[in-house]
């Protein structure tokens, strides 16, 4: 089986919706997760893991499955804190020490300050001699070949740290026992995925590049080998050979590994009966093929993209008959959408639409509510759709491709072109479909279309409704509560408050533009920003000033701790009778208010918008999936992410 039709089959969010939990047990609850680690769903198999845990809880198993898929996902501060606690409630097990390791190294990895890799150093190579000494005292009790297959993987990532550290002696001298770990496991007969890319990597470590090449390349073509499994392999591959000096060792161990294949697609839709002429229904023939070749040449197996007629639906069509996954983003409620970007060009468009959303992998909304006639709301969804492609590849260590069918003009708000440079600027060049190129190899033809039973295209904006509509604008939406003021004496109420609204305008003069909102009402605090960065700037100021602040003149010894929570989205600005001045309203102001009573006490939870918007350059901020959680006042359940500084300095 080609490891595209591993990846694709079968819907797994699907079969989590399906799933019964109230009658699984914990094996049924592992099973689902390891299916979904092994396709790269790390965010699914956490949540799969952590619903394990409530019915199962302290369950060893599900434990350490949550905590694989928070790393796998790129949350491994999150998921040392799991199994620390494991590990703190007396844990031996060889896999528990190895995944805390793995998270450690991970966190080594991210950090971007000398201290903090040093200490992630140390005790990513500590825990993995304890897995390899809690392997040796378990050896006592075991057969020989079950020590060995505990022994070789511990035993290669304390030559990676070594190597990686810089002390490549040591490196070369765990690796080499390794080597002769895997020797002696295939010799009895033993020899599955983990232990062939174990001998390749020692043999990379020793300087064997030619063996470790054709190693990684015979393992990954198994019919054993998972996404997942190749993607950190491949990481951890490409690690290792650019520590050397020649840049052809990095190119050739690249090239053993086979592309993952995630895009992100755009381009131009069908022209109106009567419009004009740039993507015409009779060049559909010849931009498909182009669509085709691209994919084919891309190994795209994961796939980004609105739905609108013309580009994208042929884009998630082709994806489809690929077995590939398809993600639909929207930018609002489906049914103006059909009437504003589907409907449009008459013929089949809208039984097309239908189907590709049946057909795909997930659905995401920027909003549910009406297009209102604002074109800015066709570019957020652009960026949380690219977003989303980069938080994928951040998962399984890809960078994603943008492939679009376009004609090189910069175009509408929300458009290819703008689209273009957004990603440009962020990532790398586009792969271009040139559309002019396509529009020239078909003759122009006189006929209206037929529309195939369907109506003509309508538009759902009226002159009146223009007329009577309210505009929306693109906000980012922060709240605060301070954590522990019930716990200031009366008579310091005073202090608290001078200390409280002092630090948070201290906090609002740093920023490069002030807020387009603020409120304040006793311990709480409501801002709304224009700019993604000043909200971000804000938030972690806020955290820090309550977090490392001295409160000991309001009797507060321990401190105080404050929850902040934001998300972006669409809201109404009007002007409120009772402040009497403009304020801000809708359902994504009240989604981040739900957020915000949920929050752990010194922290700053995000939505999954927010998490997709900071994937695209937004480089001094990081965030962790913390999981799908129930908001607030029964406001349902959504993915939530703790918000950081880049490189994990808060944690040192």
């Amino acid at each position: 089986m080609s490891q595209l039709q591993k990846r694709l089959s079968p819907n797994l969010r699907l079969e989590w919706k399906l799933f019964d939990q109230e009658k699984a047990s914990a094996l049924e609850f592992l099973s689902l997760c390891e299916k979904m680690i092994k396709v790269g769903e790390f965010l699914l198999a956490h949540d799969v893991a952590r619903a394990g845990l409530k019915k199962f809880k302290k369950h060893r198993k599900l434990s350490q499955k949550a905590a694989h898929a928070l790393s796998k996902a790129g949350s491994p501060m999150m998921a040392t804190k799991i199994l620390e606690e494991l590990v703190s409630g007396g844990d031996r097990d060889v896999e528990t020490h190895s995944l805390l390791a793995s998270a450690y190294k991970d966190l080594w990895e991210y950090s971007t300050d000398k201290k903090s890799k040093i200490k992630y150093a140390e005790l990513a190579i500590a825990r993995y001699e304890e897995a390899f000494l809690t392997n040796s005292f378990d050896s006592l009790r075991v057969s020989q070949r079950q020590d060995l297959e505990t022994q070789y993987y511990p035993c290669i990532n304390i030559a990676f740290m070594h190597f990686l550290s810089g002390d490549q002696e040591k490196g070369r001298e765990n690796a080499e026992k390794a080597r002769q770990i895997c020797q002696k496991l295939k010799e009895k007969g033993t020899c599955d995925y983990w232990i062939q890319v174990t001998e390749a990597e020692a043999h990379l470590l020793l300087g064997s590049i030619e063996e470790a090449a054709e190693a990684y390349r015979e393992a990954v073509s198994s019919g054993n080998a998972e996404p997942s499994q190749i993607a950190s392999t491949r990481k951890q591959a490409l690690q290792i050979a650019s520590v050397y000096e020649d840049e052809a060792i990095l190119d050739e161990i690249s090239f053993a590994f086979p592309k993952l294949g995630i895009v992100a697609c755009s381009g131009h839709v069908i022209d109106s009966p009567g419009g004009a002429r740039r993507f015409p229904p009779e060049a559909e023939p010849e931009a498909k093929r182009k669509i085709e070749e691209a994919l084919a040449s891309m190994g795209a197996s994961c796939g980004y993209s609105s739905a609108a007629c013309g580009t994208d639906i042929i884009f998630l069509e082709t994806m489809t008959e690929r077995g590939g996954e398809t993600h639909v983003f929207l930018p609002f409620a489906k049914e103006e959408f059909i009437e504003t970007s589907v409907r449009r060009a008459g013929g089949n468009w809208v039984a097309r639409f239908e189907r590709v959303l049946d057909q795909a992998t997930s659905v995401h909304y920027v909003t549910r509510e009406g297009y209102n006639g604002e074109d800015s709301l066709y570019s957020f969804c652009n960026d949380i759709m690219l977003g989303f492609t980069a938080m994928r590849g951040r998962g399984l260590d890809e960078n994603p491709k943008l492939l679009v069918f376009w004609d090189g003009k910069k175009g509408s708000t929300g458009g290819t072109g703008e689209l273009v440079q957004r990603w440009t600027s962020n990532f790398n060049e586009p792969v271009v479909i040139d559309a002019k190129e396509v529009l020239s190899s078909v003759e122009e033809v006189d006929e209206t279309p037929s529309s195939s039973g369907e109506t003509q295209p309508a538009f759902v904006q009226s002159a009146e409704n223009i007329r009577k509509k309210v505009s929306r604008t693109v906000k980012v939406m922060l709240f605060a509560d301070v954590e522990g003021f019930t716990k200031v004496s009366e008579e310091l109420t005073p202090v608290f408050v001078e200390k409280f609204l002092g630090g948070i305008s201290n906090a609002l003069e740093t920023l490069s533009n002030p807020p387009a909102f603020v409120n304040t009402w006793g311990d709480s605090f409501f801002a709304v920003f224009d700019d993604l960065d000043d909200g971000l700037s804000l938030a972690i100021q806020l955290r820090d000033y309550f977090s490392k602040g001295n409160w000991e003149e309001l009797g507060l010894d321990d401190g105080l701790e404050v929850r902040i929570s934001m998300h972006a989205g669409p809201v109404y600005e009007e002007l409120d009778p009772i402040l009497m001045r403009k304020n801000f309203f809708g359902k994504h102001v009240n989604q981040a208010a739900r957020i915000e009573p949920i929050v752990l006490p010194g922290s700053v939870y995000v939505s999954e918008v927010m998490a997709a918007l900071l994937s695209f350059g937004h480089d001094d901020f990081d965030f962790e999936y913390v999981g799908n959680l129930e908001l607030a006042k029964d406001y349902g359940s959504h993915p939530i992410y703790i918000l950081q500084r880049t490189g994990y300095k808060d944690n040192i």
